[in-house]
């Protein structure tokens, strides 16, 4: 079934949303986007159907840390890829502590995302 494979992209930076939604499709993913937290945090099935997320830690509102932590708290060990383009070595640790699968720095090395997608999804047996 694809809706286990949806991966939901959160960024309010409209080209970054649209670049990686077109990547991820072409790759045979199922993708959602948002523009913000808050608009994640109201849509049900947006969170339900998501088996990964990527998530930009500057969103205008709730940050993406903050919402990540949110996911933690409504989900059961929600994968998770944050996103910056400020970036810094804190950044990568305290994602890290969130439990995050990865931090990685904009612009997004797309071979890398991909791999981090792909090992994620083979470990939990949902192939593209």
């Amino acid at each position: 079934m694809q809706l286990l494979q949806c991966i939901v992209i959160v960024d309010d930076e409209r080209s970054v949303r649209r670049g990686l939604t077109n990547l991820l499709q072409s790759e045979g993913y199922v993708t959602r986007a948002f523009e913000s937290a808050e608009a994640l945090l109201t849509d049900s099935s947006g969170l339900h159907d998501a088996a990964l997320f990527i998530i930009d830690v500057e969103l205008q509102g709730m940050s993406g840390f903050e919402l990540f932590k949110e996911l933690v708290k409504r989900l059961e060990n929600p994968p998770g890829i944050i996103i910056s383009g400020n970036g810094d070595e804190n950044m990568l640790w305290y994602a890290m502590s969130l439990g995050a699968l990865a931090f990685m720095q904009k612009p997004i090395d797309i071979d890398l995302l991909c791999e981090y997608i792909r090992q994620e999804f083979q470990s939990r047996g949902i192939c593209p």
